[in-house]
């Protein structure tokens, strides 16, 4: 058996429905944590799916004013990877 959102729903309402007892009360609140936790992670996923764009930089500069902004924009992208975060155009 999978353990879905929706399983998960279907059982906390078949628990609240019946009589309480600590046992029971336990369960459904392990169930409702698991759920929260099941939703924390599908939108963390999401954020981490869609890639980072940064701005487009020369990488030839002309001037010391786009060789900073050169690499500031390559420590960026840097940082970005470090933190496990995909950035557009990498591979």
């Amino acid at each position: 058996m999978i353990v879905t959102q929706a399983l998960l729903q279907q059982k906390i309402a078949t628990l609240e429905s019946i009589v309480r007892d600590e046992e029971a009360e336990f369960t459904l609140q392990a169930l409702r944590m698991l759920l929260d936790a099941m939703h924390k992670i599908d939108v963390l996923e999401e954020n981490i799916a869609t890639p980072v764009r940064l701005p487009y930089c020369s990488s030839s500069p002309v001037c010391e004013i786009e060789a900073g902004y050169a690499a500031g924009v390559s420590d960026c992208r840097e940082a970005i990877r470090r933190a496990g975060y995909p950035i557009e155009g990498d591979d």
